[in-house]
């Protein structure tokens, strides 16, 4: 079951625009660990503050990895303009960040460490991204009788 809802999300991805595989994939996995975790945290906190906060930020930062994924993408293809295009882009989505996570503490009471932890996810997903490609890149050692 789990397979088929990793290749229903990759289809679906593909679908949106990820042609890259190694982006789709990352978007793929922030997607699911966002999901579980927040779900996790709205279970722990029965829909606590906190919990509904690290919901918030998961979203938030979700939402800014997919468009940064589907921007890289683009600008290897975009050669004129690509600059001021990405700045441009950069700057409104940092400013829609800023206003939503603002927002979200003044208007809503939301807890500041919920957010932060829920903006994390990005990082545990990077980590996590970091350590499987190393680890398909190291050679394997022999036994020292190779020689």
């Amino acid at each position: 079951m789990a397979e088929t809802l990793v290749q229903k999300l990759d289809a679906l991805l593909y679908r949106r625009g990820f042609a890259v595989a190694e982006a789709r994939r990352l978007m793929r996995n922030q997607i699911i660990l966002a999901t579980l975790s927040s779900l996790a945290a709205c279970a722990v906190t029965g829909l606590g503050t906190w919990g509904w906060s690290y919901a918030a930020g998961a979203v938030i930062i979700s939402l800014n990895f997919w468009w940064l994924a589907k921007a890289a993408q683009e600008l290897v293809r975009v050669k004129h303009g690509a600059v001021f295009t990405l700045l441009t882009l950069f700057y409104g989505r940092l400013l829609l960040t800023a206003v939503a996570i603002a927002g979200l503490v003044a208007w809503l009471g939301a807890s500041v460490f919920g957010l932060l932890a829920g903006l994390s996810t990005v990082i545990v997903n990077a980590i996590a991204w970091i350590i499987l490609q190393m680890r398909h890149k190291v050679p394997e050692v022999g036994k020292g009788k190779e020689a």
